[in-house]
C-alpha cells in the first residue's frame, strides 16, 4: 500500500495518498464522503489511483506519455503541518528529480497547500521556467447522476466527443444522461454541483478551463477501474488551466463547500 495520512479533526475526517498528495476522502462532520473513488482501483507504485483529486500536471489529457503528467505519480513531501480549532493545513512540495528529468527534462518547484476542515481547499503553486497545463481532477460523489445538476458552467464548451468542436447553447444548468466529455472554456469562477442528498459548491481561482467528465455505460465497460454501473455514482468537475497555459511561478485554487439537503 501507500503511504497514507489519515486526517482526524472535529469538524471532518479525510486521507491523503503521500503519491500525488492526492487528496482521496474528505468527510465533513454529519456528511458523507464528498469525493469518489472506484471501489476496483488497485494501488500500484508509479500507477495513477482513480478517485479523489487526482492533480494533473505538467500536461493535462494524453499530450504526452503518462497521461496527465507525472505529478499524480510521484511521491510528494509533507513539510509543514498545523492543527487548528478551525482546520487542518497541510503543505506538500514535489521538486525535480533523476526520474522526473526522464519524463520531463526541466527544474520545477510544486507545493500544494491544503485546508481541511468543515470546508475544503487546495492551492496549487507551480515554479516552472516553461509553460505547462494542469488541473485538479475532481471525482465527486452522488447517490444518482441521473438527479444531480451542475450550474455555472457557462455556454461554451470543446466537446472531446467531436474532435474538441466548439459548442455554443445557451442554458444555465447540466443534467448529465449520456457520456460526457467537455472543456468548459467560459465557465463562472462558482460551480454547484446538487445531488439527491447534498449540494457541493465549488470555487476556482486561477482556472481557464472547466472540465466536466463522465463515461456513462459504454465508456465505462472500457475503463479496467470502473465498475460497469460507477457512472451513476461520480461526476468529475475539474478546475483546469488548458487553454490557457500555466506560466513560470503561478497557481490554481479549488475551493469546496457542501450543504447537506
Amino acid at each position: 500500500m501507500p503511504d497514507v495520512l489519515h486526517i482526524d479533526h472535529p469538524l471532518c475526517t479525510a486521507t491523503i495518498l503521500l503519491q500525488g498528495a492526492q487528496l482521496i476522502s474528505w468527510i465533513p462532520a454529519g456528511a458523507s464522503n464528498i469525493f469518489w473513488s472506484s471501489d476496483i482501483t488497485h494501488y500500484h507504485s508509479g500507477k495513477a489511483f482513480r478517485g479523489g483529486i487526482p492533480i494533473c500536471w505538467p500536461w493535462f489529457g494524453k499530450a504526452r506519455s503518462p497521461a496527465h503528467g507525472f505529478a499524480r505519480l510521484m511521491p510528494w513531501e509533507l513539510t509543514n503541518r498545523e492543527d487548528t480549532a478551525q482546520c487542518v493545513v497541510l503543505e506538500f512540495q514535489l521538486s525535480d528529480s533523476p526520474q522526473t528529468f526522464e519524463i520531463w527534462p526541466h527544474a520545477f518547484t510544486l507545493i500544494l497547500r491544503m485546508k481541511l476542515g468543515s470546508t475544503c481547499s487546495l492551492t496549487l503553486h507551480i515554479d516552472a521556467p516553461v509553460p505547462t497545463t494542469g488541473a485538479f481532477h475532481t471525482y465527486l460523489a452522488t447517490s444518482d447522476i441521473t438527479q444531480s445538476s451542475i450550474t455555472g458552467l457557462g455556454s461554451r464548451y470543446l466537446d472531446s466527443l467531436q474532435e474538441n468542436t466548439t459548442i455554443t447553447r445557451d442554458f444555465s444548468t447540466l443534467k448529465i444522461d449520456r457520456e460526457v466529455d467537455r472543456i468548459y472554456t467560459h465557465s463562472n469562477h462558482k460551480n454547484i454541483l446538487t445531488t439527491p442528498k447534498q449540494t457541493i459548491h465549488l470555487t476556482h481561482e486561477g482556472y481557464s478551463d472547466i472540465v466536466v467528465w463522465n463515461p456513462w455505460v459504454e465508456r465505462s465497460e472500457q475503463i479496467a477501474d470502473i465498475s460497469s454501473d460507477d457512472y451513476r455514482h461520480m461526476v468529475c468537475i475539474e478546475t483546469a488551466r488548458i487553454n490557457k497555459a500555466l506560466e513560470y511561478i503561478d497557481q490554481l485554487s479549488l475551493t469546496i463547500d457542501i450543504t447537506l439537503e
